[in-house]
């Protein structure tokens, strides 16, 4: 059913406030971000399968404003600003696959003709609309059936607060200067962003809970340093400055404050590097070299451990992971199922696992410390945050610095610079 008039629309919004719901939006644009986009129209379906399609910009039917409460289940919670029940993150913790919105040929056929329009979604018919929203939320409705007890489990918790303060960090959106951005990511990206913030979209649905994160064909999780990737990357301030906050050997440190192990709080490779090739003289390629042994270590390609407390626990916390078979669970408290051990993808997941719980609270805090200033947390990318601050602040970065040091167990070196490819190392 289409609302088509006041009265009706009055008795939805009545029924949402009392009962449970899904609710699954179209947007007017195919490409654009939520934050530049608006929708166009949404399907409402109540638990006991009543259906009802309202217009919120689409001039097939009368138009009517968003209506949004705690009761509505969705396949998206990052697009409310309250706290809603997210079906994708029940069916992720139960480890089932996540529903695609199907378009018809119909559809499909409007967006090949009109490719390079902007909002093609509207000149699609209402009516049609409906029907595929009835149908995508019919599969939606018996999913969350089965599994709406996850709801109060510990995962769905946490899954539900990485999607919030990840939602929050997107939000502020990344500075660009456009010319350099077509330059180095081509013409088509230039069709995902409005204006000269481009809105990143992080993904905490992968194998190992670590978010994913890119939009708009850009990889925001891994910019590269070398090839002028980030060049394009600039604050948005006139006399503003990038601050990148990098925690320093931050896999092995989470392993170490996991079993209780204390490590020195200046350059852990460096340390490393003297142990492995005896010397106190460490050029940039024996580094290099320190930190690829490390690497060998963590991940069961040698068994030497130097004589380190650390690699000996990794050792023996790789030994415990031969004898799991079946379900594996994540720090995060998500399963993962195994039908044959595999010791170094375990470990992998279970300390990228690690690093979102444990960095989670420190996101948090950043974000409290930024509220209401004219600064921003931009990026996450998994070791390192960046910020973007209308003026160099010795003061919050110091405060921020405390936060992610954890009493100095998490040590960060922080650099800052005009643009993301040139910041440079400082010390406060």
């Amino acid at each position: 059913m289409v609302i088509i008039n006041q009265q009706d629309y009055n008795i939805l919004t009545k029924r949402m406030d009392r009962e449970k719901y899904i609710f699954t939006p179209i947007f007017r644009d195919l490409y654009y971000h939520r934050i530049e986009n608006s929708i166009l129209c949404a399907n409402i379906m109540f638990l006991n399968g009543d259906s009802y399609t309202i217009s919120i910009s689409h001039k097939d039917a009368p138009q009517f404003p968003l209506y949004i409460t705690e009761h509505c289940i969705s396949n998206n919670s990052k697009l409310f600003d309250i706290n809603t029940i997210d079906i994708f993150t029940i069916l992720y913790i139960n480890n089932q696959p996540l529903p695609v919105l199907e378009m018809n040929s119909c559809i499909t056929e409007y967006h090949i003709r009109m490719e390079s329009m902007v909002d093609v979604n509207k000149v699609v018919p209402l009516m049609m609309w409906n029907k595929t929203l009835v149908e995508y939320n019919k599969k939606l409705l018996n999913l969350y059936i089965k599994y709406e007890s996850s709801v109060n489990s510990l995962p769905y918790s946490i899954i539900q607060d990485i999607i919030y303060t990840l939602r929050d960090i997107e939000n502020s959106g990344v500075a660009c200067n456009k010319d350099r951005l077509v330059e180095r990511f081509g013409e088509k990206t230039a069709r995902y962003f409005k204006g000269d913030l481009l809105y990143s979209e992080y993904n905490p649905y992968t194998l190992t809970n670590r978010p994913s994160n890119r939009f708009g064909g850009i990889n925001f999780s891994a910019l590269n340093k070398r090839d002028g990737s980030r060049e394009a990357f600039i604050s948005r301030y006139t006399d503003g400055m990038l601050v990148q906050f990098d925690f320093e050997a931050y896999h092995l440190r989470l392993v170490a404050d996991e079993h209780g192990i204390t490590l020195p709080t200046g350059s852990l490779h460096m340390e490393l590097a003297k142990k492995y090739f005896n010397t106190e003289e460490i050029t940039d390629d024996l580094y290099a070299a320190s930190k690829q042994k490390t690497f060998e270590i963590m991940y069961g390609m040698t068994n030497e451990t130097y004589g380190v407390e650390l690699f000996e626990s990794i050792v023996h916390i790789r030994r415990f992971y031969k004898d799991v078979t079946g379900p594996f669970v994540l720090p995060s408290g998500v399963t993962v199922n195994f039908t044959e051990p595999n010791i170094s993808k375990m470990f992998n997941y279970h300390v990228q696992s690690l690093e979102i719980v444990k960095t989670l609270p420190k996101l948090q805090k950043v974000l409290e410390l930024l509220k209401n200033t004219n600064n921003h947390l931009v990026l996450y990318t998994y070791d390192s945050i960046l910020l973007d601050m209308q003026t160099f602040d010795a003061n919050l970065v110091q405060e921020i610095t405390e936060v992610l040091e954890e009493n100095k167990k998490f040590p960060v070196r922080i650099h800052a610079g005009k643009t993301y490819d040139v910041i440079k190392e400082i010390r406060l």
